[in-house]
């Protein structure tokens, strides 16, 4: 389940600086970079101290105590990951991934309905998030409930069927553009 979180998170935080690299300004986004490649290589003492530096500068964004809370999970502080969860979801309130990290990291922390409420919050902010319907569905296997389980896995299993085709659409669309410019 760690690893899980952990691909979660970087995929997460890929996605999070792809959507907000024109608000960033070029410093903290270089700040965000160094974060993520210091954590990712399980230099976490190192990523949670340029983390706790970057806040004091940048107090208020979402991004850095989301970073924070993933470090955190992997010196395994899960209470302070779960406060910087919360600080990040209060900061940002409508992005249904962190919902769905905050989700995961409850469900680490043994708090399963915590986890479920925190995914149908995620499905509410975008119902066409996979993620949150295939953690929805581990949380309700391990309480035993295998039907509504295996009802979240075929809509995710849809979804992700539905983002394959897009992409590859949106793929033939390029190599046709790029054809023409030939």
């Amino acid at each position: 389940m760690k690893k899980l979180l952990g691909l979660c998170g970087l995929l997460f935080c890929l996605m999070l600086s792809a959507n907000c690299a024109n608000a960033f300004d070029r410093e903290k986004l270089q700040v965000v970079s160094e974060i993520g490649t210091l954590s990712n290589s399980q230099k976490y003492i190192l990523a949670l101290d340029k983390c706790n530096s970057a806040l004091e500068k940048y107090p208020f964004d979402p991004e850095l105590f989301y970073w924070r809370a993933t470090i955190n999970i992997h010196l395994g502080e899960g209470e302070q990951a779960l406060k910087d969860m919360d600080m990040a979801i209060s900061l940002n309130p409508n992005d249904s991934n962190v919902y769905v990290m905050r989700g995961i990291l409850k469900s680490e922390l043994g708090d399963n309905d915590g986890a479920l409420a925190d995914f149908e919050h995620a499905i509410k902010l975008d119902p066409k998030n996979s993620s949150a319907y295939s953690m929805r569905a581990c949380v309700r296997i391990a309480k035993g409930e295998f039907k509504t389980a295996n009802e979240d896995l075929e809509v995710a299993n849809k979804l992700l069927d539905e983002e394959e085709k897009e992409a590859e659409q949106k793929e033939i669309e390029e190599n046709n553009d790029k054809n023409k410019g030939d």
